[in-house]
């Protein structure tokens, strides 16, 4: 019997292929091992089947796998950057510090900014560091005019 997985975020493709699961955490000062071993007890706790992508957001991080494997092994992530610049805008918007924010409200500023990367334009030369890690993992051509599923099973 197959047990599932829910994801915060689950990022389809333009055809409607699962592309990314995205787990999101309102913690700030995470370190690569955090993330490593909090990527590893997510997949321990639920059946989520092959996915390109695996993202971990938090306030001030990505932790991005490329091709990692769903196995509940603690795998380092593949791509890091820092989101402190990336998400700035989106934290003025709310009115809301980072350190401050509700993982509800984290998990929707972090909905918002990934429909703003599906659907950007954006110049290399105006790209951010967490942009250029998506482009140099494939990640945002993958999910071009995809969608996005709040809260779903995978």
């Amino acid at each position: 019997m197959s047990r599932y997985a829910r994801a915060d975020l689950a990022v389809y493709n333009s055809h409607g292929r699962l592309t990314a699961i995205v787990e999101i955490k309102s913690k700030v000062g995470t370190s690569r091992r955090w993330a490593t071993l909090t990527r590893r007890n997510i997949l321990a706790h639920g059946d989520i089947g092959g996915v390109e992508f695996f993202l971990l957001v938090t306030p001030d991080r990505l932790y991005l796998w490329k091709d990692a494997g769903m196995a509940p092994n603690p795998v380092p992530p593949t791509y890091r950057a820092d989101t402190t610049t990336e998400f700035a805008p989106y934290f003025a918007g709310a009115g809301v510090r980072p350190d401050d924010i509700s993982g509800h409200a984290f998990e929707l500023l972090v909905g918002a900014w990934l429909g703003d990367v599906m659907r950007s334009t954006r110049r290399a030369r105006e790209r951010t560091d967490t942009l250029r890690k998506l482009d140099e993992s494939g990640l945002r051509i993958a999910v071009q005019d995809g969608r996005i599923e709040y809260e779903a099973v995978v």
